[in-house]
């Protein structure tokens, strides 16, 4: 009985982990994409602060990008 479990186990294990990397490495792919569009969408924001100072509307030392965009749409 002890050997059933035993080889039972084994193969539940020889055909879960091909599974279980493949799903990883689904993950690791899937992460890596919204991780280049969060820096895109990041640079967009940037880029559009920039402009919006470049205009004269100037940007504070404690204010983050954001809050500088929404200052500047709220102050129109």
């Amino acid at each position: 009985m002890y050997d059933l479990f035993i080889n039972a186990y084994t193969i539940t294990s020889l055909v879960m982990f091909p599974i279980l990397v493949f799903i990883v490495i689904l993950l690791i792919r899937d992460l890596g994409k919204y991780s280049k569009l969060s820096e895109k969408i990041n640079n967009i924001i940037k880029d559009l602060s920039e402009d919006i100072t470049d205009k004269g509307f100037k940007k504070n030392d404690t204010e983050s990008t954001l809050s500088h965009i929404s200052r500047f749409i709220n102050k129109k």
